[in-house]
C-alpha cells in the first residue's frame, strides 16, 4: 500500500510518524508513505526518515502526476488550508 499525505506541516508529519510507527511491520512488507508539500521549510526529512518526500503543490495536476498518485491507495489532505485540502482531495480522485 502506498499512502500520500498532502501537507508536510505539523499535522502531516504527525500522521506520517503514526503511520510509520504503527505500520512498521507493513513497511517491511513494501508499504510506503509519501509526504508532499510546496514549502521547502516543511520538508523536514529527518523528522520522518522512512517516508518519501516531494516538494510540490498538491493543487497542481502535474505535481500529483509527479507524485505518482495513481499508485497510492490512500490520500490524506492535511495542509493548513481547507480549500487546498478540498482541491487536493478532488484532484486525487482522478
Amino acid at each position: 500500500m502506498r499512502i500520500a499525505i498532502a501537507g508536510a506541516g505539523n499535522v502531516g508529519r504527525a500522521i506520517a510518524r503514526e503511520l510509520l510507527d504503527i505500520a512498521r511491520e507493513l513497511l517491511d512488507n513494501g508499504h510506503q508513505v509519501l509526504l508532499i508539500d510546496r514549502d521547502p521549510k516543511s520538508l523536514k526529512m529527518d523528522s520522518v526518515p522512512d517516508a518519501e518526500w516531494l516538494l510540490a503543490d498538491a493543487c497542481e495536476i502535474t505535481s500529483l502526476d509527479k507524485a505518482k498518485l495513481d499508485t497510492c491507495q490512500v490520500l490524506v489532505a492535511a495542509t493548513g488550508d481547507d480549500k487546498v485540502n478540498l482541491v487536493a482531495s478532488l484532484l486525487g480522485l482522478n
